[in-house]
This record gives C-alpha cells, sequence and structure tokens, in this order.
C-alpha cells in the first residue's frame, strides 16, 4: 500500500439523485502528472471499474477524470486516471471570496 498523502475519491457514474454528492472515499496518491493520477483506494470498499468518471481531490487539487486502469491489490486496488480537468482550490477559493463580495453589495 502506498504512504502517499490521503485524497478524497467520488465515483461521478453513480450519484445517488437523493444526495447532493456520491459517498466520499479515501485513497492514497500513487503519483500525478498533468494527465495522470494514479491512487491507491484504501478503504475496501466497492471496487471501481475501468470507464468510470472520478473525482479526486487532494489538499491542493480537484481532478475529473476517466479510470483507465485498475489494479487489484489484496484488499484494495490502484486506479489510473486520465485527468480530463483539473481545478486548482486556491484559485477557486480566490473567486468564491469575489463572488461573495459582489454579492454582498
Amino acid at each position: 500500500m502506498s504512504d502517499g498523502p490521503v485524497v478524497a475519491v467520488r465515483d461521478l457514474s453513480q450519484r445517488d439523485s437523493s444526495q447532493l454528492e456520491s459517498p466520499e472515499r479515501n485513497a492514497a496518491l500513487v503519483s500525478s502528472t498533468p494527465g495522470w493520477v494514479e491512487i491507491e483506494l484504501t478503504d475496501g470498499g466497492t471496487p471501481i471499474s475501468k470507464g468510470t468518471l472520478v473525482g479526486v481531490q487532494t489538499s491542493q487539487t480537484l481532478y475529473v477524470g476517466n479510470v483507465e486502469s485498475r489494479e487489484i491489490l489484496g484488499h484494495g486496488q490502484r486506479l489510473r486516471i486520465r485527468v480530463d480537468h483539473w481545478l486548482d482550490l486556491q484559485d477557486i477559493a480566490i473567486i468564491q471570496k469575489l463572488w461573495s463580495q459582489e454579492e454582498a453589495n
């Protein structure tokens, strides 16, 4: 199992209509590049299939992409995700602050 930073993962294809968001899962970040993220799910939950749309949030970035490959590792799994979109969380915070200021005026 990886000892990388803990990240949050959401299966975006399985959102329950009664919930605003799909359940969050825990994973460890193995590696990331501008086009790829590799993680190891650490919660022992339901496997995520190849082709599934997922969101991965680190402390600095939110990635959205499709699972390109997966490997079962005992009770966990390693996922390689092709990143289609990413957002810097600091930039999002700045935008939210500006919007909040505009709404207050």
